[in-house]
């Protein structure tokens, strides 16, 4: 099915496609990589946003400095900041010795703050200052200190209603918004598909199957893909794992999507799986909470107990998980 293309006029590696949508992406892309004001990448987990900040950065004249990402999901608090903007000896309980924050690392580069959604209202109005002035203060010290870093963040969260609901700063928000370019969903875009399927299997070990049959592309193209182009590569990389044939057919696609470790909108989506036990009450219906904390727990079994694995699988920041099994093991 799949067959080598010749790369596209302006094609950048990893950004891959050429839907219409993906392609308006890009020209957005390329409008605002000479710029240094920040910009904020929005869309739904797994559709690239990454890849959208890294082709920033390699088309700005910043490109041969350092490309740093956070994800501001993954840390709270003290250590949230010292990562962002560094610490003295001292500064906190085990700050045994002075750190040097990302806003240093990132001078002459890209600062890229992932999963800005999640960040506190404490380091909201320190990354506020850092926008407006460039200027940043280590954690325990008096001095000032400068960067010259352009900030890209990224969220899947609707931050308008962040805003509204008072979870997130205004001013930071319009901060951020100087420029915005939205990464579209890949259900919007499957003509995309073949493109990225081709991109994925490119980067597998020798031997390994180099094509997918226009069959098992069609039932790609079907797909809802909840996970976006992330799930696509995992499944990618599994049938290419699995298969014993240099092609991967329909039915190896379709025994992928209805595996147990598959998300279970795809399970569902192919008739096959059931939910989670223990989510259903009596009535045939549980309350929400309780079926929310009880699907986390049972993502967090399927990868053995690996919140990382588990919290990218459902598409949510690790702090999520923790916050839902926190608040079902005290009973609210």
């Amino acid at each position: 099915m799949t067959q080598h293309r010749p790369p596209l006029p302006g094609w950048i590696e990893n950004a891959v496609g050429e839907s219409p949508r993906w392609r308006r992406a890009l020209a957005l892309v390329r409008k605002m990589a000479p710029l240094d004001a920040p910009v904020l990448v929005t869309g739904k987990s797994g559709v690239g946003k990454e890849v959208i900040a890294q082709t920033l950065h390699r088309l700005s004249r910043r490109n041969e400095g350092p490309f740093i990402p956070l994800n501001c999901g993954l840390l709270q608090g003290n250590l949230l900041e010292s990562e962002l903007f560094g610490h003295t000896r001292g500064a906190f309980t085990g700050a045994t010795c002075a750190k040097q924050g990302l806003c240093a690392a990132a001078v002459d580069g890209t600062l890229f703050l992932d999963e800005i959604g999640e960040l506190p209202p404490s380091s909201q109005a320190m990354l506020l200052r850092l926008l407006e002035t460039g200027e940043y203060r280590p954690l325990g010290s008096t001095e000032l200190h400068r960067t010259n870093a352009r900030v890209i963040a990224a969220t899947h969260r609707h931050l308008p209603q962040m805003v509204a609901e008072g979870r997130f700063r205004q001013d930071l928000y319009y901060r951020l918004n100087v420029l915005s370019i939205h990464v579209p969903s890949l259900y919007r875009r499957p003509e995309d598909i073949p493109l990225l399927v081709e991109h994925f299997l490119s980067q597998g070990c020798a031997g390994a199957p180099r094509r997918l049959t226009a069959a098992a592309i069609e039932r790609l193209r079907r797909h809802r893909w909840p996970g976006n182009v992330r799930e696509l590569r995992n499944l990618v990389e599994r049938v290419r794992v699995l298969s014993d044939s240099s092609e991967i057919d329909e039915f190896m696609v379709e025994e992928v999507l209805a595996s147990p470790s598959a998300p279970a909108s795809a399970r569902l989506e192919s008739g096959a799986g059931q939910l989670p036990g223990g989510m259903l009450g009596a009535q045939g219906v549980a309350p929400l909470a309780d079926m929310e904390a009880a699907y986390v727990q049972w993502a967090v079994d399927q990868h053995r107990g690996n919140v990382s694995d588990a919290a990218r699988s459902l598409g949510v920041a690790r702090s999520t998980i923790y916050r839902i099994l926190h608040r079902a093991g005290d009973g609210r």
